[in-house]
Formats: C-alpha cells, structure tokens, sequence
C-alpha cells in the first residue's frame, strides 16, 4: 500500500496496512544535509524516515481586477521597527493596512496575510461595518482565469506526487484565520463582539471563497481538503459564535465535499475543549492537530469525542515532547496514543510542525517507536 492510498483511506476510517505516521516539517529545519525549501525535499525525508509523504496544491484567488494596491515604508523616529503600510482602492473605497517589519519580515515590500501580519498589525484592514462591502473585493471567489493560472502552477506537484505514490492536499479554507490575518487578534474578536451582523458577512464572503475552492479542487483531481480552523476555537471566540457564525457553514463545506466524493479534514489546534461535541457533529472524515499538553484537551478524551464519528490525525506534542530533553518520553507518548487510538481511523501525527531547535534525536525516537507498535 502507498502513501496515498494509506492516508485516504485512514481518513476515511478504512482498512490499511498498518498504522500511519504522517508529520509536519517545517520549513527552518535543516537534518542530514537537507535544508527543506522545497516539497521535493520534504518528501525525501519523509520517506527517508519511512513515514507518510503528502503534497500541497495551491488555487489562488486575485482580488477583483478592479482593485489597486500601493504601499511603502515608513521610518518613524523613536520606532524600533519600520511600517509598512498598503491601501487598496476598491470600486467601493480604500482600505489601508499597516505592518511592523520586525527581523522575521524585515524584506516584505507588500503585505503578505498570515501569521506574521496578524501578531505585526499596527493598523488593522477592516476598522467598521463601513469597510466589509470593500473587503468583498479583496476575497473574491476564484475566477477561471486564477483556475487556469492555478492548474499551471501546480503541474509540479501533482508530478512530486506521483513519483512519491502521496496525497495531494489542499487548504480549501481558512476560516476566521483570514480576518485575523487582516486585523490581528484582539482587533478582530473586538469587532466580532461590537459589529455581529458585520462580522457574519465577512464570514460569508470567505465561505462563499471556500466553496468556491472545494469545486474547483474535485476538477484538478486534489485527493484531501483540509480547512483549518486553528483560530475558530474559543481560546478566541466564544462557544456562541462558533455556533452561530462557524458551525453553520462548516457543515455546507463538508456536505459539498461530500457530494463531490471527496475527503475533507479540519485541523485544530488549541481551544477546543467546549466544542468537541460540535465539531464532531459536522461530519468531517477526520479532525486533525490538537495540543494535549498545552490544552485541556487529552488525548483521552479527544479520542472519546470523535470515536465512531471522525478518524483522528494527532498524537504527539511537538512543543513539549519533541521539543523536550527525553527520547524516552517520546516513546512512551508513542506507545501511549496508540494505546488510546488503537490502529483504524488514525494517523499518527504531530500537533505542530517540527521545529529546527528541536532536538532531532526525538523525532528519530518517534519514528523508532511508531516503527514497533504500527502493526
């Protein structure tokens, strides 16, 4: 059995081989004489390891093509930092975003949404319900053209794919992760808070993009949709508006990819806790991620909620067990969580990705151990 068909069908909470170990790398790591830059080299070391490969595909969505972007940089006296700041001129006005270029992201010339423009945001995109109709401009739904664009641009990878026999996975969705890419944290949950009816339209918007993805995805031939919701949890938001905003067109994302015969994961992170009743409710093949040690959520009782509901891709805690000083409480982790999960409907995972401050030799024993007990 192959890596694609091992993890489709562990998601789908089918028969495989034996148990899957499928991890995160990211990107600064560096190990026998690799330095991943590239998703060729990612999978190399998977397979180096003797773990699952997957493949990341891409569907871009442009603003309208109405819409102008300008930006500079300014040096403030008194500032450690330069700000970069960006408008954008929509045919229903300007929106304006500022960033703090701090080392990190001290080369940006243009904002780049994601998690650096979240905890940097000086001046956050969306200010009041007068801004939501230009943001629709921003986020639109992808066109033809970004399909065919996208298409192009993905013909490596869906080759990386088959010459390693792994899954090609696409973000489908990223959920309220967007607005706080665009506002920053304590922005965007004050707004959720002081504008509700406001901020239920930019959910659509981006559920409108979502769908949009999902569509698109079954036409490229993607094998696994993975819509994150790291930050719908109520580490942010309360179990209310997760309810009324998130809930409900999590469940059209997944009926849709359902309809379409595909699978689709959620990941998770941290905040969880009141809600895994609920999300295991909504009928995804897989919920993926959490944080056993830095949440309240055990592996315990992560299992008990989704059991019989959704497979689990989870396991081990990078922060705090491959992030440690013990290999062997790597490998009692290892032996624990398969204890729990069993070996159908799971994947053995990591929480977080690897990290290269963290000491190899725990990720080895990882391996190691996963290697002894997956049969």
């Amino acid at each position: 059995m192959n890596s694609r068909e091992r993890l489709t069908r562990a998601m789908q909470g089918r028969d495989v081989d034996y148990l899957p170990c499928s991890i995160y790398f990211n990107d600064n790591l560096q190990v026998n004489g690799q330095k991943l830059k590239s998703w060729e080299e990612h999978c190399k070391l998977a397979v180096e390891l003797g773990t699952d490969p997957f493949v990341p595909v891409g569907i871009a969505g442009n603003p309208h093509p109405d819409v102008k972007t300008e930006s500079h940089i300014e040096h403030i006296s008194g500032e450690e930092f330069p700000v970069l700041r960006q408008s954008w001129q929509t045919p229903a006005g300007e929106l304006t975003q500022a960033v703090r270029l701090t080392e990190d992201i001290k080369d940006w010339t243009r904002i780049h949404w994601g998690d650096h423009s979240a905890s940097n945001v000086c001046k956050p995109l969306i200010e009041s319900a007068d801004d939501v109709a230009k943001v629709k401009y921003l986020i639109s739904p992808a066109t033809e053209t970004d399909y065919r664009q996208s298409v192009a641009i993905n013909e490596k990878a869906f080759s990386l794919a088959g010459k390693y026999q792994a899954p090609t996975l696409l973000t489908c969705g990223q959920g309220l992760a967007d607005l706080m890419f665009m506002m920053g944290a304590e922005n965007l949950i004050l707004f959720a808070i002081d504008n509700p009816d406001a901020f239920d339209e930019l959910a659509r918007f981006l559920h409108e993009k979502t769908m949009r993805k999902i569509e698109l995805a079954k036409r490229m031939g993607i094998d696994i949709l993975k819509r994150f919701g790291g930050y719908e949890m109520t580490n942010f938001f309360s179990p209310g508006i997760f309810e009324r905003t998130v809930m409900p067109y999590l469940k059209k994302e997944v009926e849709r990819a359902h309809e379409l015969d595909m699978i689709i994961y959620y990941r998770v992170v941290t905040g969880m806790e009141p809600l895994l009743g609920q999300i295991a409710s909504i009928g995804f093949d897989c919920i993926e991620g959490g944080e056993p040690h830095l949440s309240k959520c055990s592996l315990q009782n992560w299992h008990d909620a989704f059991s019989g509901k959704a497979s689990s891709w989870t396991g081990i805690s990078t922060p705090v067990i491959l992030g440690g000083d013990s290999t062997e409480k790597v490998r009692e982790e290892v032996r624990k969580t398969v204890d729990i999960f069993g070996r159908k409907n799971f994947i053995l995972g990591v929480t977080n990705s690897v990290r290269n401050h963290f000491p190899w030799k725990n990720t080895l024993a990882m391996v190691d151990e996963w290697k002894k007990v997956r049969l």
